[in-house]
């Protein structure tokens, strides 16, 4: 039976079709797994990252506050002596310097005794100390463009509004500085308010206000910088204002992979813009409003660093650092470079490694996982971290990809698998409720055909009508058939009720099988003759005893009999043979009929199957015939079974296992 075709359209809607778009979809991740696993390693090392950034901007605080602690507080008309005493009370200073109020170079000056250090410095730093030349001085983009990372700016930019908002400020002075700045008089307030008890309330009400103001301004900061790297309109909107502005977009050494795709070799990466952006300052715009501090000075791509401390009497003292010991310092109690699974080191102003583990020298080290960069101190400075095996997760994602895929082949078959059973169960509930059909309108037939003979009969004698008594005993002989034919129809249907309830009990005893089929075969060749069958019977066991209901096994035989008969159109013969194979009797029913097709020879013991052919169809038949008789067979420990018979036909086997000797 074909399925119809909208079950075969529901079919490929419900099932097909939501199977091939999970495939798609699901092999079209299966692309981005390895840059997925990538970012989430990259979010992992990323709090590693910030932890580290943090030592090193403390580290840098600490430098500060050493050399302005170990300064000289005068260092009089001739400094040697007290820049010898502070190099030797700290080794971060490299060469000393002297200004005077008016950026005069008091030290080191080309009258005195110079060593090539302090002439290298010289060269390179006059005319910045002095104040004739300006240097690229560095500052957050996200937090001097705050407004434009938070979609608050307006026409006026924020550096304009900065420098309206603080008339007094120095030309170029940063909002960090302006800010510093501007909570002086606070801070002095508050210092000036604790030696004196009447302003007490006074004091509490500005602390108050001033620590507020400053919670209020970190969140700010802290919200500026998430939306700065989170947000490509935002950097934009920055760098934008920041040309504007005259400042420029410093550029990144390294390119954080992140989930992105690495540019294939023939093409040029893409530019990476650095948080911190840059603009020409001179060292007196630099150093305003300030009493001390590190100025970043690149000298041939080069980074350096130099210190400086305004004095009491306005004269500045100061060094650039030594950059081994700078650098020593800086890198100090920093988390452990190597793991099994990261390196975390930091790369400087060239993207060169500053520590690099063993056996990793050959490593592509612009290419980190995840990378931070640290201050506008170290400009171009990047905490980088890189995972210890660069193919592992390229091994992971393939083995997640394959995987997946077995995971998405082993669910489309079990979905098709499963669609499959489901309209194969529909199929099959549609055949039985036909057969079921079939059944009922072929049982009232199988009825009304003997009840038709019957009654037939049964008037003619009534009424007379039949003097001979030759054909009266054969009328008889009809009737008598044609009820016990009605009586096994009948029984047939009780009894397949009765099995599938599993209701039905049997009364086993011993008895001749060979006898009990030779009984039935005479008795049915009264009927089966007249119609023009040859009937024959052969009994070739010399035992063929059996422990079974004798009833149920009469109820089996006489169904294959009767299927004999129905299903013999052209040569009506039919041969009945009792033998033993081993320790099994065996009956075989044998005809000439129309025999059955290799495909239906396992589905013709089905409830209500019959063959459907040309040849069966007009055979009626309630379907159930060879089912009660193979389930009868097994429950009594044997079997019925078919094959064809050579020469055309059929050949049905009731096998019993022999009765042991009592």
């Amino acid at each position: 039976m074909r399925l119809s075709r909208h079950l075969r359209l529901v079919f490929v809607v419900a099932v097909l079709v939501p199977c091939a778009v999970l495939a798609v979809l699901s092999v079209r991740s299966l692309g981005r797994e390895e840059a997925f696993l990538e970012k989430r390693l990259a979010q992992s090392l990323d709090a590693e990252l910030t932890y580290a950034v943090a030592l090193v901007r403390e580290n840098l605080g600490r430098i500060e506050e050493l050399l302005s602690a170990s300064a000289p507080a005068d260092p009089g008309s001739d400094p040697r002596a007290a820049f010898a005493a502070w190099k030797k009370a700290a080794p971060l200073v490299g060469v000393p310097f002297l200004l005077d109020s008016d950026f005069r170079i008091l030290w080191p000056t080309r009258t005195a005794y110079l060593d090539a250090a302090d002439l290298s410095f010289l060269n390179w730093n006059r005319e910045f100390i002095s104040d004739a030349a300006a240097i690229p001085f560095y500052q957050n983009a996200a937090l001097l463009y705050r407004d434009q990372v938070t979609g608050g700016g307006g026409d006026q930019g924020t550096a304009e509004k900065l420098m309206a908002a603080n008339p007094g400020e120095v030309k170029g002075e940063s909002k960090k500085d302006a800010a510093q700045r501007a909570e002086a008089p606070v801070m002095m307030q508050m210092k000036v308010g604790a030696a004196a008890p009447a302003a007490t309330a006074e004091k509490d009400a500005g602390d108050k206000l001033a620590a507020k103001s400053k919670i209020e301004d970190v969140r700010a900061e802290q919200q500026a910088l998430s939306e700065f790297e989170q947000s490509d309109a935002a950097r934009k909107r920055v760098y934008d204002e920041a040309a504007r502005m005259g400042q420029k977009a410093e550029t990144r050494n390294v390119r954080p992979a992140g989930g992105a795709p690495a540019p294939s070799p023939a093409s040029a990466a893409p530019r990476t813009e650095s948080i911190y952006i840059s603009e020409p300052r001179r060292f007196s715009e630099i150093t305003a409003g300030r009493e001390a501090g590190l100025i970043p000075r690149f000298i041939e791509e080069k980074l350096g660093w130099l210190f400086w401390k305004r004095l009491p009497s306005g004269r500045i003292v100061g060094c650039r650092l030594d950059d081994g010991s700078a650098k020593a310092a800086l890198l100090a109690r920093l988390p452990d470079v190597y793991s099994p699974a990261r390196i975390l080191t930091f790369l400087d102003e060239n993207g060169r490694p500053l520590v690099t583990p063993a056996g990793q020298e050959g490593r592509d080290w612009r290419r980190p996982v995840a990378a931070r960069e640290v201050s506008e101190i170290l400009p171009r400075w990047e905490a980088a971290a890189y995972a210890t095996d660069p193919g592992a997760l390229a091994s992971r994602a393939r083995a997640t990809r394959y995987l997946t895929i077995l995971i998405i082949l082993a669910m489309f078959v079990v979905i098709l698998s499963g669609g499959t059973v489901v309209l194969a169960t529909v199929r099959s509930e549609m055949a039985l409720a036909r057969q079921k059909t079939t059944f009922v309108t072929n049982v009232s037939h199988e009825l009304k055909t003997p009840l038709t003979s019957i009654r037939m009969f049964s008037e003619m004698l009534k009424d007379g009508r039949q003097p001979d008594p030759d054909k009266q005993k054969k009328y008889l002989g009809l009737m008598a058939s044609e009820t016990e034919r009605l009586t096994r129809l009948i029984n047939n249907v009780l009894d397949f009720s009765r099995m599938e309830k599993g209701r039905r009990a049997y009364a086993r005893k011993r008895f001749d099988l060979g006898a009990l089929v030779e009984a039935l075969v005479e008795s049915e060749r009264t009927r089966l003759e007249p119609a023009g069958f040859s009937v024959v019977f052969h009994d070739g066991a010399e035992s063929s005893v059996v422990e079974a209901d004798e009833e149920a096994v009469k109820q089996a035989v006489l169904n294959l009999l009767s299927n004999a008969e129905k299903y013999s159109a052209g040569v009506k013969s039919i041969e009945v043979e009792v033998g033993r194979e081993g320790g099994t009797v065996c009956v075989d029913v044998k005809d000439r009929g129309i025999g059955v097709p290799p495909a239906e020879r396992e589905k013709i013991f089905r409830e209500f199957y019959r063959v459907d052919t040309t040849l069966t169809a007009p055979v009626r038949g309630s379907g159930l015939g060879l089912t009660i008789a193979r389930r009868i067979l097994r429950d009594l420990g044997g079997d019925v079974s078919f094959a064809a018979r050579e020469g055309g036909g059929s050949v049905f086997r009731i096998s019993l296992p022999e009765a042991g000797r009592p």
